[in-house]
């Protein structure tokens, strides 16, 4: 231990700034390390047209823009978390759409449709659940990592928050979002 001590010490103090903020350079910064897409909050979100399993419509996601907040919602069947926050996404829709919210449920490809359509029933979702089958959407956005994956876009059509994974009880913070963005839309900024 001590030569490994007397090793550090022999190091020039400069080195070692300079070996120190290298590594801080090339280190993922919070932001980038929970990242599960390719684009990033401040950029345009991709306009895309998928249909609704529930209703058979297809649904674009520019027919939103300028009059609603979007949230889209990826998920997939197997994903136990997924189907566990589910719940509360039906609450989050209901308190929220009356004043300019929708939520947008795209499910990665994970089973047939009726393997979909029976978690929309056990689930009561309220909102459009639209099926990604080729993954166009998921390549369109990026997606890179773990699921579920929540991307906020304003009324401009420009992402504002994402959120990979569930909440933790306490600690949803989308209706804090969705005040500044609803509150945002109604000021026409």
């Amino acid at each position: 231990m001590r030569q490994v001590m007397r090793s550090v010490s022999n190091i020039p103090p400069l080195f070692l700034l300079l070996l120190i903020v290298l590594w801080v350079a090339v280190s993922p910064c919070p932001a980038e390390a929970d990242s599960a897409m390719r684009l990033t909050v401040g950029e345009k979100a991709p306009d895309f047209r998928l249909k609704d399993v529930t209703t058979g419509e297809t649904v674009a996601l520019s027919g939103f823009a300028g009059r609603h907040v979007v949230m889209l919602e990826f998920w997939a069947t197997w994903c136990d978390i997924c189907k566990r926050e589910m719940p509360n996404l039906v609450k989050l829709h209901k308190a929220w759409k009356p004043k300019g919210f929708e939520l947008l449920s795209i499910v990665l490809p994970s089973g047939n449709t009726d393997a979909i359509r029976k978690v929309v029933r056990e689930k009561r979702l309220t909102y459009p659940v639209l099926v990604d089958s080729d993954l166009s959407v998921a390549k369109l956005y990026g997606l890179a990592g773990p699921i579920p994956l929540k991307v906020v876009i304003d009324h401009k059509g420009v992402i504002r928050y994402t959120h990979v994974g569930d909440f933790p009880p306490g600690e949803d913070v989308l209706p804090f979002v969705l005040e500044e963005l609803v509150k945002e839309m109604g000021k026409g900024r």
